[in-house]
């Protein structure tokens, strides 16, 4: 009976020590975008000029680590027979923006400008691959009506408190394309890090206008950020989802902000340096 029970125990070994050493399930695809976008001199990533852009975002349940680390990767392939870039394309990990988990991002300069468009157009099959080489794939939207939207202009704030109004102005508010809508998006990003910390579009749908009111508790005083303006075209031709966002073109613009304290908290700020001020003068004048 001893030795049964040895056998068993040994075979159950053995049986464990062939299984996968990773517990974790395959990768999981949030979303993906395929879209022209035009960026504005003074981007803040220095990424200029007319470009194709290619990004997915993922989730793991082995964590950040597990689509990162060494052996993962993530890749898209054209349908377009005339696509200009060597396939497939790498998409690198993106370590500024990861609001939907983790994301990967490229931009591929379209030297030929809008003359590259019909080399682009199609879908565009996406493959993540974690450490543990399990993959998932998908195929995004129709990239089939692309245009360049102007750079958004008149950036500004209505004050200087950490909920201001941020508006700006669209120079070309009509899609030059039948089937495509603009919408209007923006970021708030730290001035420091550039991080993204806001995005409005997680929690809200796109704007019909390029006017945001930045949310309380988002923004400390006396620190720098970015205030990132956007307007998009989007295919309404085609079925939207949140796995396939339906952008077709996208231009962006930036501006530098930093608040200043509250009124409320400048009432109180200013009585009491005054004081100090007095406090600080009659010592001298014991001296």
């Amino acid at each position: 009976m001893r030795k049964m029970i040895l056998l068993a125990g040994l075979i159950l070994g053995v049986m464990a020590c062939c299984l996968p050493l990773s517990a974790h399930a395959t990768p999981t695809i949030v979303n993906d975008l395929v879209f022209i976008e035009n960026r504005p001199a003074d981007d803040i990533f220095g990424i200029t000029g007319l470009r194709l852009q290619l990004d997915v975002n993922a989730t793991d349940s082995g964590g950040a680590g597990a689509l990162t680390g060494a052996g993962a990767n993530t890749t898209a392939t054209s349908s377009n027979g005339s696509f200009p870039f060597a396939q497939p394309v790498t998409l690198p990990f993106n370590s500024f923006f990861g609001l939907l988990g983790v994301e990967f991002t490229t931009n591929l300069l379209l030297s030929g400008g809008v003359g590259d468009f019909p080399k682009v157009t199609g879908t565009y099959n996406f493959t993540v691959t974690n450490t543990s080489a399990q993959s998932t794939s998908d195929t995004s939207h129709n990239l089939d009506k692309p245009e360049v939207i102007l750079i958004p202009t008149a950036l500004h704030t209505n004050n200087l408190s950490t909920t201001p109004v941020f508006t700006f102005t669209d120079p070309s508010p009509t899609p030059g394309i039948d089937g495509l809508v603009r919408r209007y998006n923006f970021f708030v990003q730290d001035g420091i890090t550039r991080n993204v910390i806001f995005d409005f579009s997680v929690t809200s749908a796109l704007s019909t206008t390029p006017s945001f009111l930045i949310p309380p508790g988002l923004l400390l005083p006396g620190h720098p950020y970015f205030l990132r303006a956007q307007s998009l075209d989007i295919d309404i031709t085609e079925t939207g989802s949140t796995l396939h966002p339906r952008f077709e073109s996208r231009a962006n613009e930036f501006l530098s902000f930093t608040p200043v304290p509250e009124p409320s908290n400048l009432v109180l700020f200013v009585p009491g340096l005054a004081a100090l001020a007095g406090v600080t003068l009659r010592r001298y004048r014991r001296k």
